[in-house]
């Protein structure tokens, strides 16, 4: 399974997830040795979604 990193914005805290979907607008993700599901839009070069109040990033 393909995998990327997310960061939490506002703690510059990096995870390893494992990548469900990807295409052009959407990137969903689930953090590895967990059962958290993010989903996170494309916004010009990166992939931004919210869990929680907390504000995520990632490259895909």
């Amino acid at each position: 399974m393909k995998q990327t990193i997310v960061k939490n914005i506002a703690t510059g805290i990096t995870k390893k997830c494992d990548i469900l979907k990807k295409n052009n607008n959407f990137l969903e993700v689930v953090l590895e040795g967990t059962t958290i599901k993010l989903t996170l839009r494309r916004k010009s070069d990166v992939y931004i979604g919210f869990y929680k109040g907390m504000e995520f990033i990632s490259e895909g």
